[in-house]
């Protein structure tokens, strides 16, 4: 058996910046401040990339209500996308600025190159649904601190390292991936977790520096 490990052709640490806002504040899930919070968190973001955004959302439930938060305040092109919608990913693809809301398949197996997306935004840190299956194997750990950590948080590494790969798709992308879940930014449960998940990128606390970021590496036609 002959192996051989590849290197990234991606230099992530020069076209990839990592934004994880300081700004975040803890909302009881599901409720409305949670959507209000993120949904301001969103816009900003947005307007700082000019579109240009894939937003990846973990719960149909919370995309919906953001979308309806941010339908009529933003000047650009917005597309929501249900359950892997091809005629909206093909739909947002020939807009110049578009955002796309999106959950469910779309973490992977959806390409998009270029200036198409120049900002990713991951609203929540993608653990599984708990079901049946996994209750059951729960009670074969010691602990429930154990059976997280050997299952539900390599569980959740894998599709974040699936999701961030929307963002960069050739060679010449840039792009900015930002994590909106508390828990993920420094000092939170799983930041370490989240930093090992990723390659090495640029790590940001501060939306200036998104936008410095953005307006450093886009030509002018972008904002055109």
């Amino acid at each position: 058996v002959q192996e051989y490990v590849a290197e990234s052709p991606f230099s992530y640490e020069k076209n990839c910046l990592i934004y994880l806002p300081k700004t975040l504040e803890y909302c009881r899930r599901g409720s409305r401040e949670e959507a209000v919070m993120v949904a301001n968190q969103i816009h900003s973001l947005i307007c700082s990339t000019y579109g240009h955004t894939l937003v990846l959302f973990t719960s149909y439930t919370l995309m919906g209500s953001v979308y309806q938060i941010l339908r009529d305040s933003l000047p650009f092109p917005m597309v929501e996308v249900w359950r892997h919608s091809q005629e909206e990913i093909l739909r947002f693809k020939t807009m110049e600025n578009g955002v796309l809301f999106a959950a469910g398949s779309c973490w992977e197996g959806v390409d998009f190159p270029g200036d198409m997306v120049s900002s990713l935004i991951i609203v929540k840190l993608p653990f599984a649904v708990p079901d049946p299956i996994s209750e059951a194997e729960k009670e074969t750990y010691d602990s429930l601190e154990s059976y997280i950590q050997s299952i539900i948080v390599p569980d959740m590494q894998k599709k974040l390292r699936q999701g961030f790969g929307r963002a960069i798709r050739t060679e010449t992308d840039t792009c900015v991936v930002s994590i909106l879940d508390i828990r993920a930014v420094k000092g939170g449960k799983y930041h370490e977790d989240v930093m090992c998940a990723l390659p090495p990128c640029r790590i940001a606390e501060e939306l200036k520096e998104v936008q410095d970021f953005i307006r450093s590496r886009k030509g002018v036609e972008y904002y055109l």
